[in-house]
């Protein structure tokens, strides 16, 4: 049998065994009112009412991420509709993240609205962010640079482990295949109102199995493991009703071992922190927030001999943020965004090592009856590249009390990263390169239209968009330039429904991302892509089922390197003791599929993994 349709016709009798109505399902009007009162921050840097939000925006409470055992950020993004995921092996190993067909350095990922990442590389190494201690996480679909600026282009993706309202501390502990085991625990005092502090420390390490059994270099010919140790922060103090003074952050040491598909290095050892003080003023129709914040992002690399090499980014941000309430129906937005980057190579040396960038932003949400507006609109100004404004609108208007037509039109911009711009020249046996100080930020215009229908039975949301990109930045052989085109045109569906007590998210993903200069499409983008995850609640027991199905790719810019269609399907099972005592393990892969996302990279076969953990 297909494993595909096995994978399906297993939900499908999980679904069939409970098969009385939403209405008859225990708890389902609390889970609704539940879901009609979640409140939401990264839309627009403001609270708002999830309802309220226009874009496409998934969120992941603790609760499932704890139900589904991940061990790892993109485990759980790769579950949400319009994501797709590469990744050179499994848990640790280096992970590109696709947001409607743009690539991880096209996403903005944020730990509390704090942006991290490599300015060198242009993105956030999504293996190395802490998964203990977040509470929640919001993935916002579609451009938002009006309200970011540069790297929101396809998407954002908001970490959030600050909870003022506190919870149970724990302890725990887990182990499974490939040598890999965690521990780890929670500190929770106090509550909101009184001050909070929440601390989490975690030790997670795996041996790891040969990620490119094909090569032929014989350092390769063994098992690629890593190690990771961090510590998450969150505390805060209520002065007086109208003033908060709190702070966030993490610290993270992260080892990986890897194959390198050149020669040359195949170990990095990574120190990556955050941190950021902040104050908030609030009254009962105004609020602002005043953020300073510093990070880094450092990896040290070597082995098969090479030279040690060390690059990092050294970010140092402040944020002020108001949102002023003119009426019930109308919210005024803005503030100012100012940071500085300091990168480091000591490999070699940068032709230029730093730049800054401040930004005002401007924008306004209005609710009232049936319509929906929203607008915001941006000015950067970077000393490396200019100034850049952006803007985005969108509207909303319920049909039906059931039904709600979107329209959503904004602008992006991709800043070049150091390298593209400032990477020394060097000389090879491929020929020379260095970068290029006279690039410009690649452009990007995204409209979108949706239906959204929120009917008794189900929530469906069904959504075609289409984004152009000029002057993407390409190598011409010797240097990076200003050059491609791309059309990325797409349509997603995705619904939440119940049959009786099984909770369903299924979302299908049509994309066609091309290359407009060579017709070809982009590497490691799937034209179709479904997604079905259910969980099963009863007494002291839930169940949680995950199907991922990715179609045809290719792994190169010529399109002749074919990666296979595949799917996927983890179980995992937990129990809930009456004395805070919980017990859960998982089956990932449950069917032993064998694919690759990366040519050459071996993903991880049928594993297993077990955990316990008690609150107190």
């Amino acid at each position: 049998m297909n494993k595909s349709f096995l994978a399906i016709a297993v939900v499908a009798s999980l679904s069939s065994y409970a098969s009385f109505s939403l209405a008859e399902a225990p708890g389902s009007e609390e889970q609704a009112h539940q879901t009609h009162e979640t409140m939401v921050v990264t839309a627009n840097r403001v609270e708002q009412q999830l309802k309220e939000v226009l874009a496409p925006i998934e969120v992941v409470d603790r609760e499932e991420i704890e139900a589904i055992q991940a061990k790892s950020i993109a485990e759980v993004l790769r579950r949400l509709p319009g994501i797709q995921m590469a990744n050179q092996g499994g848990v640790g190993q280096n992970t590109e993240l696709y947001i409607r067909g743009r690539s991880s350095k096209n996403t903005l990922v944020l730990v509390n609205g704090v942006r991290i990442g490599s300015a060198t590389t242009g993105s956030a190494n999504l293996s190395a962010i802490p998964l203990d201690g977040v509470q929640r996480i919001e993935v916002i679909r579609g451009a938002r640079a009006a309200v970011y600026g540069s790297d929101a282009v396809s998407g954002v993706v908001n970490i959030i482990t600050t909870n003022p309202n506190g919870s149970a501390s724990k302890v725990k502990a887990g182990f499974g295949s490939f040598g890999s085991y965690n521990v780890g625990g929670t500190l929770s005092l106090g509550d909101a109102k009184k001050g909070w502090l929440n601390l989490t420390a975690t030790h997670q390490s795996s041996n790891g199995y040969n990620v490119q059994p094909t090569s032929t270099n014989p350092i390769d010919a063994d098992d690629d493991g890593y190690s990771s140790q961090y510590l998450v922060l969150d505390t805060g103090k209520k002065l007086n009703p109208n003033w908060l003074l709190k702070a966030n952050g993490y610290y993270q040491k992260h080892y990986v071992e890897y194959d390198n598909p050149w020669t040359g290095v195949d170990k990095t050892d990574s120190d990556l922190y955050s941190l950021s003080v902040a104050t908030e003023y609030s009254r009962e129709n105004f609020d602002s927030s005043l953020a300073l914040t510093t990070n880094q992002d450092k990896a040290k690399s070597y082995g098969q001999g090479a030279a040690e090499g060390t690059i990092s980014t050294n970010r140092v941000a402040v944020n002020w943020n108001n949102n002023f309430r003119v009426s019930d129906a109308l919210s005024v937005l803005g503030g100012v965004d100012w940071y500085k980057d300091n990168v480091d190579n000591t490999t070699n040396a940068m032709t230029q090592d730093s730049r800054d960038n401040g930004a005002v932003f401007v924008g306004a949400i209005y609710n009232r009856g049936i319509v929906s507006l929203e607008g915001n609109v941006r000015y950067d100004d970077n000393s490396a590249y200019g100034n850049y404004t952006t803007y985005q609108l969108g509207g909303g208007v319920d049909i039906t009390e059931q039904l709600k037509f979107v329209a959503l039109h904004g602008t992006a911009f991709k800043a070049p990263t150091f390298n593209e711009l400032y990477w020394p020249k060097q000389c090879g046996p491929w020929g020379c390169y260095e970068g290029n100080p006279d690039l410009v930020p690649e452009e990007s215009d995204t409209s979108e239209i949706a239906v959204e229908g929120a009917f008794d039975f189900a929530a469906i949301r069904l959504a075609a968009y289409r984004s152009n990109v000029d002057k993407m930045i390409a190598s011409n052989g010797s240097t990076n330039v200003n050059i491609n085109k791309a059309k990325i045109e797409g349509i997603e569906v995705a619904t939440q429904f119940d049959t009786g007590v099984i909770e369903h998210q299924v979302s299908y993903d049509y994309l066609d991302a091309k290359d407009e200069a060579t017709g070809k499409d982009l590497v490691r983008r799937a034209r179709h892509s479904g997604k079905w995850n259910a969980a099963y609640a009863i007494n002291s027991w839930r169940f949680d089922l995950s199907y991922l199905y990715q179609g045809k790719r290719y792994d190169d810019a010529a399109n002749t390197k074919v990666l296979d269609p595949y799917s996927l399907v983890d179980i995992a099972g937990t129990y809930y003791f009456d004395n805070g005592v919980t017990l859960g393990a998982k089956v990932g892969n449950l069917f032993n599929e064998e694919y690759e996302t990366v040519s050459g990279y071996k993903t991880p076969e049928r594993n297993y993994y077990v955990n316990a953990s008690y609150e107190f």
